[in-house]
């Protein structure tokens, strides 16, 4: 393998879901400059959007739906690469109620599982890999956010059991856990007075952006990681430090 061409995506085929805004896009992006072939999913209509689409393929779907997901599958006939972007979280306690808290895990988690089982028969046929994004909380848990902080500590164990069970298969199974990145889900806590705390303390003084993101996630699914299966990286400038 040649370093010089390991993070060369042509001819491959990517799907990001979650991929319509914040990190997600980012790394649609990314893989789209490294020359893959890249459909995205949002749960909106793709012109209710402010990004530009039109060098991916677009997708609506709502994981919560269990037969849009089974349709997503039917209707890609090959995949390379699995990225998991999609994560949603609730504010103002709403997550310590029973409804919230079941939500939250519904498309954190579960979302998560069925997207990789529908996808998993075109990823053996390509020898492909799927790459989750989970987030520094499923080290440090949230303190106002139980169900995002158990749902994404589940997916890491979840990478965990995909990849022993798939890679027989020749399936890999990893994820990234970003650390503070400004995105609309973030926006009550990015501001510039937290940004500039954030700075005295961060061993790397900045917040995090979708293109640090990016850099790991094209590495995990690039030919570098070929003996990587099961792993979580963390992106964080050294916050969980």
């Amino acid at each position: 393998m040649s370093l010089v061409n390991a993070l060369n995506f042509s001819d491959k085929r990517v799907l990001v879901c979650g991929g319509s805004d914040g990190i997600g896009y980012g790394i649609a992006t990314a893989f789209h400059h490294a020359g893959a072939e890249v459909s995205v999913t949002g749960t909106k209509e793709q012109g209710q959007y402010d990004n530009d689409f039109s060098a991916f393929t677009f997708y609506r779907l709502d994981v919560r739906n269990e037969a849009e997901i089974t349709s997503l599958a039917q209707r890609i006939d090959t995949l390379d690469v699995l990225v998991n972007c999609v994560g949603a979280v609730l504010w103002k306690k709403g997550e310590f109620e029973r409804q919230g808290f079941e939500q939250i895990l519904s498309i954190n988690l579960s979302g998560a599982m069925q997207l990789c089982t529908e996808f998993y028969d075109h990823l053996v046929k390509t020898q492909g890999s799927i790459v989750h994004l989970d987030s520094v909380v499923s080290i440090n848990a949230a303190v106002n956010n139980p169900a995002y902080s158990a749902s994404k500590a589940g997916l890491v164990q979840l990478t965990r059991a995909l990849a022993k069970k798939w890679g027989p298969s020749g399936v890999r199974v990893n994820t990234v856990a970003p650390g503070m990145v400004p995105t609309k889900m973030t926006a009550n806590q990015s501001s510039p007075e937290h940004e500039a705390q954030f700075g005295q303390t961060n061993p790397i003084a900045r917040f995090g952006t979708p293109q640090d993101i990016a850099g790991g996630v094209l590495f995990l699914a690039s030919p570098m990681a070929a003996y990587v299966t099961g792993q979580q990286l963390v992106i964080d400038g050294g916050l969980t430090l």
